[in-house]
């Protein structure tokens, strides 16, 4: 092979993989803009107190894993202790695909009155709709009574 071969194998060769690997990265993010979507109403519920909202409209396993009451109190001691949500930067977020639909963990450092708290949330994007799968509050504020 004389030099411009070798130079076209190494130039085309990674735009090769890159026309294979684009497309799943491209996938990939899927879901995200629905789970964040998710977030907002979560969001937009919880600054209304709608927390027994929140909970019906959660995911069956959700629902499995906390009673309505215990669900309410737990929001109730959240908004209590921290404070209205304020603000929070872009997530980290990791996508699991499988046969009961797309699987969105979307993770957080959040600001609320109070201070600073690491939220996750999960959520199944079921026909591009957000279901809540759980949701997690991290924060020392949270000890303290």
């Amino acid at each position: 092979m004389h030099v411009k071969g070798v130079f076209l194998a190494l130039v085309c060769r990674p735009a090769s993989v890159w026309l294979l690997v684009l497309p799943l990265l491209l996938a990939s993010c899927g879901g995200t803009a629905d789970a964040k979507r998710g977030v907002a109403n979560f969001r937009a519920r919880a600054a209304q107190t709608s927390f027994s909202e929140i909970y019906w409209r959660a995911a069956p396993e959700f629902r499995q894993s906390a009673t309505e009451e215990q669900f309410l109190r737990a929001m109730t001691a959240l908004d209590r202790k921290l404070g209205p949500w304020t603000s929070a930067g872009e997530p980290g977020w990791n996508v699991t695909r499988g046969t009961a639909g797309d699987v969105v963990n979307l993770t957080y450092q959040s600001q609320f009155a109070k201070g600073a708290v690491s939220e996750q949330f999960t959520w199944r994007i079921e026909k591009g709709e957000p279901v809540l799968l759980g949701y997690h509050a991290n924060s020392p504020l949270l000890i303290t009574e």
